[in-house]
């Protein structure tokens, strides 16, 4: 184990902990941040909320980064005979949250490269107890696959504490024992091919597993409980045109409701579903930053309250040659809250909102001259109302402060629950006093 320190370069400051942190421990915290350490590499990530620590894959040197954002303490674990293999490259990683233990995913370097055409040598899950640190098990997955499929890339677990793997060349999945000592090729497609590239993402929400990148361009979703995998197709509205994809990753802050994908060289797909996963709409695309050429887009993650792009520095010279780790230094993180949070109508800071299906507090807001619109239609004008907490008052007609407890706003129509009005269709939010 090589213990190295790094220093946290935030671009905004920490907020107060609130009712319904995640972190038991600390504040949550949003905002761009750059973690300042010497051939990091970021492939994958994961945050642990109860102690408030950050897994990454660290791509290239084959290697787990453990980062705590409060302390600024970066501490780097290798792998005897994985990590600085250069036959060997760290991909997923995944915290199972009853155990604190760690999954990561070690592939090879030409699979990717090569689209599957080459996929020879050991591939392996690890087992990681971050508290004793020390390594659990050590699975080898081509012995499983018997070298017909490959590309594992990424990890996500049932209740049960059973591990899935999915593999991309061709779209596989994995299932491992809770005590590793079970290993299951758990879906596998019709036919074999490893120049198929095919699912490249997977989240679970209790029993289901979603899993999208298939070449069918669909997602997908899985009973966990069954014998074997056997997918059924999420119907998503709104046409959605998939790019191709890494990563996908459910908040925490949304309830599981809401599904980001990792779209390389375009941005981050953002899915809503209040259905239990049995149907999708898609909602929006953030797009990628500005990004040094042969940078792209690998995973979306939730780090405190925020939501991050990490990005794979693919453009950077290795200073062993191909597929080996350069020499930058600085790795940033960039904070989507707000983008994200536009495009499922939430609320933002200053203009706090309710959805239907999430309530969010509004004692001290007010909207005057603020333009406030349903997503159907175009920007209303309050002109010369506002509210505040449970208050109205209609500023024109020098009207009293009136109490609001009976009724709502919806979209810009307003309804009295006095009355047998009928719901008013606008953008699936409503104002209602003060978010009471």
């Amino acid at each position: 184990m090589h213990l190295t320190m790094s220093a946290l370069i935030l671009a905004a400051t920490a907020v107060t902990a609130h009712p319904g942190s995640h972190s038991s421990r600390r504040p949550p915290f949003q905002g761009d941040f750059t973690i300042n350490q010497y051939q990091l590499y970021p492939e994958n990530a994961d945050f642990d909320f109860k102690t408030g620590k950050l897994y990454i894959g660290q791509l290239w040197n084959a290697s787990l980064g453990i980062y705590d954002p409060y302390t600024q303490h970066h501490e780097v674990v290798d792998f005897p005979g994985i990590s600085h293999n250069p036959l060997l490259n760290m991909g997923g990683v995944g915290v199972e949250t009853r155990t604190g233990r760690v999954s990561i995913v070690a592939n090879g370097p030409l699979e990717f490269p090569t689209n599957g055409a080459n996929i020879a040598g050991d591939r392996w899950l690890i087992s990681y107890d971050a508290k004793q640190k020390k390594e659990v098990y050590r699975v080898n997955l081509t012995a499983t696959s018997q070298g017909k499929y490959g590309g594992f890339q990424d990890v996500d677990y049932d209740p049960a504490g059973n591990t899935f793997v999915v593999g991309s060349f061709p779209g596989t999945l994995t299932k491992v024992s809770k005590d590793g000592k079970r290993v299951t090729p758990w879906y596998l497609p019709a036919t074999i091919n490893s120049t198929n590239k095919g699912l490249t993402g997977i989240a679970t929400v209790g029993w289901d597993l979603l899993a999208y990148g298939d070449e069918s361009g669909e997602l997908w979703k899985f009973d966990t409980r069954a014998e074997k995998g056997v997918p059924t197709v999420v119907p998503v509205s709104r046409n959605h045109t998939f790019a191709p994809s890494d990563a996908i990753y459910l908040p925490l802050k949304y309830g599981n409701k809401v599904l980001l994908v990792a779209h390389s060289a375009a941005g981050v797909s953002v899915f809503e579903s209040k259905d239990g996963w049995k149907s999708a709409k898609y909602k929006g695309t953030v797009p990628l930053p500005q990004l040094d050429p042969g940078t792209v887009l690998v995973a979306p993650v939730q780090i405190g309250d925020g939501i991050y792009q990490i990005f794979a520095y693919f453009g950077d010279s290795g200073l062993g040659g191909q597929g080996t780790a350069g020499n930058r230094t600085q790795f940033p993180f960039h904070d989507i809250s707000d983008q994200v949070d536009m495009l499922l109508g939430k609320c933002d800071k200053e203009h706090q909102r309710r959805s239907e299906d999430e309530e969010i507090p509004a004692s001290h807001w007010y909207y005057k001259v603020h333009q406030r619109r349903s997503e159907e239609t175009g920007a209303v004008n309050p002109a010369s109302w506002y509210y505040k907490g449970q208050e109205r008052r209609d500023e024109a007609v020098g009207e009293e402060i009136i109490e609001t407890a009976g009724w709502y706003y919806k979209g810009h129509q307003r309804r009295s629950e006095q009355f047998e009005e009928a719901g008013l269709e606008t953008a699936g939010w409503y104002y209602k006093s003060g978010g009471s």
